[in-house]
């Protein structure tokens, strides 16, 4: 098995301010569902984290930006990470990831490299 990493990219940065509580208490139940779902199969490595919209980018030279609203489409929101068989079962298993409910948002899946 190899580990795969999700990063969830895009969405609406004023989600968790502007949902209902029952809205967030859906979204919630489902990511717990899919997390169970996955741990018993045996691939749920790590359930990830939601990332903060507000962030900043350091170039090489040591100069630090802030990343601009303009570029939220592209920004990474979270991650997970899984164990597949390979790339096609991580893509698989990204297509039932509850993410997806924003379908402004994309799933970046990315073969973590095992450096031993």
């Amino acid at each position: 098995m190899k580990n795969f990493i999700f990063l969830y990219e895009g969405g609406d940065p004023d989600w968790h301010a502007n949902a209902s509580a029952e809205d967030m208490q859906v979204q919630m139940q489902k990511w717990e569902e899919w997390m169970t779902m996955l741990s018993e199969k045996g691939q749920l490595v790590s359930g990830g984290d939601p990332l903060h919209y507000e962030g900043t980018r350091l170039n090489a030279s040591g100069l630090a930006t802030d990343i601009a609203a303009s570029e939220f489409k592209d920004l990474v929101s979270g991650y997970s990470v899984v164990s597949a068989k390979d790339k096609q079962d991580a893509i698989e298993i990204a297509k039932t990831c509850p993410i997806f409910f924003d379908d402004k948002i994309t799933v970046q899946i990315r073969e973590v490299m095992n450096m031993e």
